[in-house]
């Protein structure tokens, strides 16, 4: 099973540009609101967002059936303890993401450092997207999916994004490629391993959830996305 599309990105939720840009729960300046609101308009005519994903069959301590990857580390190993699949996921905002960051930075470091806050924002919401449909899917057949997990996180090696993007041939599908030093152009992207479970899985709290500041935030009051 494999999929590779444009891809529409929701609308971004204000409280995660600003967890991007820093901010911690303090009084917010509608000059910084109405410039996010901004970036996020020339943004979106920008990119390119794209998916892809394959899933493989998967057993524990041996590598995906067909190929000779198997993901690296005990973080990993532990959240697929439970899979009897998994998928090999890929999605970036495409080089207009990164060319616009740049642009930006040359005209004014502020718009630069908002830019570069909205667009991990934008890539973070398409990832989420598509395992939201994911997990639709699967639901349907009564499996569960695990949080997404990424090379780097953890102990799992950033050398496995390059083999998991061999594997989903990101370069010719989406325009994605990642260097010998794990970095991944353009740059606004992610790959992840995420596992197909028939166990209901426990999942990682959100942002705001797991935030000392919840019950002093403005933002997590709203708990929505900006107007």
């Amino acid at each position: 099973m494999e999929e590779g599309y444009r891809a529409a990105v929701p609308e971004i939720k204000l409280r995660e540009a600003l967890h991007y840009m820093g901010w911690r729960g303090t009084a917010l300046d509608p000059e910084m609101v109405a410039q996010i609101h901004a970036c996020e308009g020339e943004m979106r005519r920008a990119i390119r967002p794209q998916v892809i994903y394959r899933v493989f069959p998967y057993e524990p301590d041996r590598c995906l059936e067909g190929t000779n990857f198997q993901p690296a580390g005990r973080d990993i190993r532990h959240l697929l303890r439970s899979s009897r699949q998994i998928v090999l996921f890929a999605a970036t905002l495409g080089a207009g993401a990164d060319l616009l960051i740049r642009r930006s930075m040359f005209r004014n470091g502020s718009d630069g450092l908002v830019m570069d806050a909205v667009a991990s924002a934008m890539i973070e919401a398409l990832c989420d997207q598509t395992e939201a449909e994911l997990a639709r899917h699967q639901a349907e057949s009564g499996q569960y999916l695990t949080d997404r997990f990424s090379p780097g996180y953890g102990d799992m090696p950033l050398s496995d994004g390059r083999a998991l993007c061999q594997l989903l041939e990101t370069e010719k599908r989406i325009g994605l490629t990642v260097t010998a030093s794990g970095i991944m152009l353009p740059q606004k992207s992610v790959t992840a391993v995420i596992g197909i479970s028939p166990l209901k899985q426990e999942h990682r709290s959100s942002a705001c959830e797991s935030c000392a500041m919840r019950n002093e935030c403005q933002m997590a009051e709203r708990n929505d996305h900006h107007d």
